[in-house]
C-alpha cells in the first residue's frame, strides 16, 4: 500500500553530539601549574588597536515555520485521463497519473468533509504531512467539460487517492473509546455483537499494517454486503467493515513515509490472518471467500448500472426521435392542408 507522490520524506536525521577532550600531549600534570591568566580588562588595555578582536555571536538557526495553509506542490506536467472513483461512498472526479489517482479536492470538501471547518481540515493535512497539487490549465478545462467543477472555477486542488484515504480516515473514523473504557472483556472472548451473534466460535484474528498496525477479530457470520462490519478492533472494540478496518489504527500515522497506490476497496491485499493461528490456511480461505463474494456482487451491480445507463440513453434518443417525428408530422399535415 505504500504510495503517493508527495506525502512526506524518509526517517529522521542523525543527531550529532560533539565531545571535546584533550590529547595525551595536552594533558596537564597534576603538579604542574599554569601561569596566571590575565583578566579580559588587562588584555584589552595592553593590546594595541590592531590586535583587538571583536567576537560576533553566531546567528541563531531557527527551524522552518509551520505553514498556516496546506503546501501546494508544482503541478504535474501531464494531464492524465479524467475518471471517476468512489471515496467514502461518493463519486469523485479524478485524473489517473503514474498509476495513482489525483482526486478533485473541492469535491471531497463539499461532498465528504462538509461537516468540518477549513481550519480542522488544514490542521489534519499538516499533521499528516500531506502535499497537495494544483490543476494545470488543461486539467482545469477537462474537469469543467466533465461537469466536475463549475465553469467559474479559477483553480482546483488535487490530492492523491492514498492521501485522500488518510485524510478521511483521520477526520471521519477516529478510534473509538479504548478497550478499558468499553469493559473488562478481553479480545477473543465470547461477546455479543450485532444481531446477537457471539464472537468466539468461528472468529479468528486478523491484522493489517496500513499507516500503522491494527489487530482485530473477524467473525464471518457478521458479514453481509449491505452490512459488512465484521471485524472487531482488539483495542477499542469498535466494529468495522474490512474496507474501513484497513484505514483504522491507534498508533500515530506514518507521516514520514512515502505512501503510494493505496486503495481501501482492495482490502484483501492488506488484511492477513495472524501467523500464530493454528488454522491459518482454513481461515485464509474464509477471508478469500468473503472477498470473492463481495467482488461478485460489485460486478453484478456494475453490470446493472451499465445496462441502466444504456437503457436511459436509448430512451433519450427515442424521445428525441419522437419529438422530431412529431414536428415532421405537423409540418407534413400543414403541407397537406395547404394542398387541399
Amino acid at each position: 500500500h505504500q504510495g503517493d507522490g508527495g506525502s512526506g520524506g524518509g526517517g529522521g536525521g542523525h543527531n550529532h553530539s560533539h565531545h571535546h577532550s584533550r590529547s595525551d600531549d595536552e594533558q596537564q600534570h597534576p603538579h604542574q601549574q599554569q601561569p596566571p591568566q590575565q583578566s579580559s580588562s588587562s588584555l584589552a588595555s595592553s593590546s594595541s588597536p590592531a590586535q583587538r578582536v571583536t567576537i560576533v555571536p553566531a546567528p541563531m538557526v531557527l527551524g522552518p515555520p509551520v505553514p498556516a495553509v496546506p503546501i501546494m506542490t508544482t503541478p504535474d506536467p501531464d494531464c492524465g485521463i479524467v475518471n471517476m472513483t468512489v471515496l467514502e461512498g461518493k463519486r469523485i472526479g479524478c485524473f489517473l497519473l503514474g498509476g495513482e489517482m489525483r482526486l478533485c479536492l473541492p469535491q471531497i470538501f463539499n461532498n465528504i468533509l462538509m461537516d468540518f471547518t477549513v481550519e480542522q481540515i488544514n490542521r489534519s493535512i499538516q499533521e499528516l504531512m500531506i502535499y497537495l497539487y494544483n490543476c494545470t490549465d488543461q486539467q482545469l478545462q477537462e474537469f469543467k467539460r466533465a461537469n466536475i467543477i463549475p465553469e467559474t472555477a479559477k483553480t482546483c486542488g488535487l490530492i492523491t487517492r492514498t492521501n485522500a484515504e488518510r485524510l478521511c480516515s483521520s477526520l471521519l473514523h477516529q478510534p473509538a473509546a479504548t478497550a478499558s473504557a468499553a469493559g473488562s472483556t478481553g479480545p477473543g472472548t465470547s461477546q455479543s455483537l450485532k444481531g446477537g451473534i457471539v464472537a468466539g466460535s468461528g472468529s479468528f484474528r486478523v491484522y493489517h499494517r496500513c499507516f500503522g498496525k491494527c489487530e482485530g477479530i473477524l467473525t464471518p457470520e457478521l458479514y453481509s454486503y449491505d452490512e459488512p462490519a465484521c471485524i472487531e478492533c482488539c483495542e477499542c472494540r469498535g466494529l468495522y467493515s474490512p474496507q474501513k478496518f484497513v484505514c483504522h489504527q491507534h498508533e500515530p500515522q506514518e507521516i514520514r513515509t512515502c505512501h503510494w497506490g493505496f486503495d481501501s476497496s482492495q482490502w484483501r491485499l492488506y488484511i492477513h490472518v495472524i501467523d500464530s493461528d493454528k488454522n491459518r490456511d482454513e481461515h485464509t480461505q474464509i477471508l478469500q471467500k468473503i472477498w470473492n463474494k463481495e467482488r461478485e456482487i460489485e460486478q453484478e451491480l456494475a453490470e446493472y448500472e451499465r445496462e441502466l445507463w444504456i437503457a436511459r440513453r436509448k430512451v433519450r434518443n427515442n424521445a428525441s426521435i419522437a419529438i422530431g417525428l412529431g414536428l415532421g408530422g405537423r409540418l407534413l399535415l400543414g403541407r397537406m392542408c395547404k394542398f387541399f
